[in-house]
């Protein structure tokens, strides 16, 4: 089974972030598929969130800039969401997520191509390993 790793961020549960081994559809190249969205979910549309993204040697930083109405206006409920696939992210990779309010959460994993593992879990946070994705994705 694949293992995903899915955290609530302490400072304040309004983001969750899963990090999950994936298969590109296209290439069949193992990537690996983040997702950052927000713990509320909307009745109207599925928004997208809106993200400042740095990455260096090692650090995934997202910054969370505000929502965004989104491409299609077909009438969707749900969380927020922001979704990047990575086909060169393997190793031990810290991972932070800043909020609108500016605090942040940070977490770091060991990503190979088919497993993924805590090495270190947000202070004050959750941390729930699945072996399968949820139902939203």
């Amino acid at each position: 089974p694949v293992t995903t790793i899915e955290f609530a961020l302490p400072t304040a549960s309004e983001y969750r972030l899963t990090v999950l081994p994936h298969v590109n559809d296209r290439t069949f190249a193992p990537t690996t598929l983040v997702t950052l969205e927000t713990a509320q979910a909307f009745a109207a549309f599925r928004y997208d969130l809106t993200v400042e993204e740095k990455r260096t040697d090692g650090t995934l930083t997202y910054r969370v800039l505000g929502l965004k109405t989104p491409s299609l206006s077909l009438p969707s409920s749900g969380p927020a969401r922001f979704v990047r696939e990575y086909e060169d992210l393997r190793g031990t990779i810290q991972f932070t997520v800043v909020g609108l309010d500016g605090n942040k959460s940070t977490c770091t994993l060991r990503i190979g191509p088919k497993k993924i593992d805590v090495v270190r879990a947000p202070a004050g946070g959750t941390v729930t390993v699945r072996t399968t994705p949820s139902a939203q994705e």
